[in-house]
């Protein structure tokens, strides 16, 4: 029986299906029964709406009959709305072996019958094939994003191709229509994630290079690693609930380790209560590090700012206190080769919060003012905030379910952290408690009042201070002297690799005219010679594209490009998928490749200013480390 090798292989991929699944009772509604083919390939019936899924005689030819009729000129992405007896995700991945699945399942009975008759582990173990479903779709997101998340799958996010199972669709059609919602959702999410716009990015990496005298004067967030295992973590958010609990932080800063967004600090000041242990931040505009102006040093005593080195720099001037470097899992860090720590943060200061806590050990996780919506009037933050919370007469705002009240009204942005934070917390191994008293449901946390919450988690003390005190290491000279070094070296050669990728794109778009040439020559009906011309320079043009796949073009371009260079390969893609091999389709790829190497060379010449600059304050700060040491 291939079932414990089935559902074993879904507890590795995806525990919290794979213990739906097996919790599920048969109640006999799908009745498997063996075909007339000769080796007995089993068919499935569903009972209840006396339905076959395939047919009796050759039920895998009809799953075959069901890929090979849809077009599929770019295969490589599908959802799959309903299992069956996985013959069609099976034919589907012989027919296009390196394509990526997401198969979504209504009900669990289904998959504990197919999975009971069924070898489907060659799907399961897979690193292409993601399963969703078996309960309510919106706790399925997660799944969702990480599959959209990949980045083979980043480039055909307007080609993917849905594949209905006729007999599940049937009989779930709004479950499935709802699903796919919830698919575009989660796309959305992706793309917002790796943003719209280059110079934003640009912002972000200007800010990293302009920052690295600070990353290698402090220490990361590594030394504190699991550190705070098992102990209980706060976030502190600066939503509107805050102001009914957050007076019960008293006495707990040497209970549990609190992590605050950084417009919380100035409210917790208001309060006169004691600083928290790290504050979060990761905003790259200026308005950011006015949160910190006019705090003193007894203000942020014992406290630290865990910045991301993104923020501009006059964040970290503004806060008097120490700092740990945070990295997020962007390419640029990986390039820089400082280490520090890299976690995998989401949009807001109060998501780096969480995962600074998961991090650190923490367990369980405890929110308070992380309301992630308005209040009831319109206020989105707690008394004593920076930028004040006076009544918002905003307009576009969303309703979204709430933790005490059916619905609350929020901003598109908050939804944004929101989903974030339901992502973190499907892969949080501790327990997350939401004491928010207010604000937006966070699917996956459990809801309880902030004092319930420390009746039952936070007992006895865990010297939180000393503990950070003792596993922080300060950077040595000797090592400082080396990462400048090193660092200057990588400045230099980044900034000649960027000079070679320009000279790729000139040839990119010395290609690009030619083709042009011919085809509007011949009015797009291009023969003889010059066919066979403008189809080998077409080749060279779409080639060309593998030649930024290489690790030097992820670490030290990717992040900055990415939003223009997966955009036109996604509109690259979609037009393969959507129309046929000829010079009409190449009229239509011809204008996109042009683009892409137009706007890359553009972009890059811009990067380059900045490394100059960053070489020029390294060269500096060299020659200023030089001398303290002298001293």
């Amino acid at each position: 029986m291939p079932y414990k090798k089935n559902i074993e292989a879904l507890a590795k991929r995806n525990p919290r299906l794979a213990q739906i699944v097996d919790n599920t009772k048969l109640t006999g509604r799908y009745v498997i029964a063996p075909s007339q083919r000769k080796d007995k390939l089993p068919s499935i019936v569903d009972v209840k709406f006396n339905k076959n899924f395939y047919n009796n005689i050759d039920p895998y030819r009809v799953a075959e009959q069901d890929i090979k009729s849809r077009k599929l000129n770019v295969p490589d992405v599908a959802v799959f709305l309903g299992f069956g007896l996985s013959y069609e995700a099976h034919e589907y991945i012989r027919q296009c072996p390196r394509a990526r699945l997401l198969i979504i399942e209504r009900d669990p009975e289904l998959l504990k019958t197919t999975f009971s008759k069924v070898n489907c582990t060659d799907l399961i173990n897979s690193p292409n094939v993601y399963f969703a479903g078996c309960e309510d779709i919106r706790l399925s997101y997660p799944v969702m994003f990480n599959f959209f998340n990949m980045t083979a799958n980043m480039y055909f996010l307007k080609a993917i191709n849905v594949i209905e199972q006729p007999v599940s669709f049937g009989a779930n059609k709004e479950y499935y229509l709802n699903s796919l919602k919830m698919v575009k959702e989660a796309i959305n999410q992706v793309l917002l994630l790796y943003g719209n716009d280059p110079y934003d990015s640009l912002l972000g990496i200007k800010y990293t290079l302009r920052n690295i005298p600070t990353i290698i004067d402090y220490p990361g967030i590594a030394d504190l690693k699991d550190v705070f295992k098992g102990k209980p973590g706060i976030v502190v958010a600066s939503g509107p609930s805050l102001d009914k609990n957050v007076k019960l932080l008293e006495g707990l800063r040497e209970k549990a380790v609190i992590c605050a967004a950084d417009g919380s600090v100035k409210i917790l000041k208001h309060h006169n209560l004691p600083p928290a242990h790290l504050v979060t931040s990761l905003e790259r505009v200026i308005e950011t590090s006015y949160l910190f102006e006019g705090l003193t040093e007894e203000d942020v005593k014992d406290s630290y700012l865990a910045a991301c080195p993104v923020v501009v720099p006059e964040t970290y001037a503004n806060f008097p206190g120490e700092k740990i470097i945070v990295y997020r899992n962007f390419a640029t860090f990986e390039w820089l080769d400082i280490k520090k720590g890299i976690l995998d943060i989401g949009p807001s200061a109060g998501n780096m919060a969480f995962k600074i806590l998961e991090y650190l050990g923490c367990d369980p996780i405890i929110m308070i003012g992380q309301d992630l919506s308005l209040s009831n009037d319109l206020v989105s933050h707690a008394a004593g905030f920076h930028y004040g919370n006076a009544k918002s007469n905003e307009t576009g705002l969303i309703e979204i379910e709430g933790n005490y009240q059916p619905t609350v009204k929020t901003r598109r942005v908050y939804k944004q952290f929101l989903l974030h934070y339901e992502r973190d917390i499907a892969t949080y191994k501790g327990t997350a408690i939401n004491a928010t008293e207010g604000g937006a449901k966070i699917h996956g946390t459990q809801i309880m009042t902030f004092q319930e919450a420390i009746d039952k988690y936070i007992k006895e003390d865990i010297n939180t201070t000393a503990v950070i005190k003792k596993h922080l290491k300060q950077v040595k000279s000797k090592e400082k002297e080396r990462q400048i070094k090193e660092t200057l070296k990588k400045l230099y050669n980044a900034k000649e690799f960027c000079n070679k990728t320009i000279g790729i794109c000139n040839e990119g778009l010395e290609k690009c005219t030619i083709v042009e040439e011919i085809l509007r020559r011949t009015d797009v009906e291009p023969a003889g010679d010059d066919y066979t011309t403008y189809k080998a320079n077409m080749k060279i043009i779409e080639d060309t594209v593998s030649k930024f796949a290489t690790k030097d073009f992820y670490l030290i371009l990717m992040h900055y490009v990415q939003s223009i260079y997966i955009k036109i390969l996604q509109d690259i893609n979609s037009i393969k998928y959507k129309q046929d091999d000829g010079p009409e389709r190449d009229v239509l790829l011809l204008l996109k490749y042009k683009e892409l190497y137009s706007v890359l060379s553009s972009l890059i010449r811009k990067l380059i200013e900045e490394f100059d600059v960053s070489i020029e304050i390294m060269e500096k700060f060299k020659v200023d480390f030089a001398a303290r040491n002298e001293k």
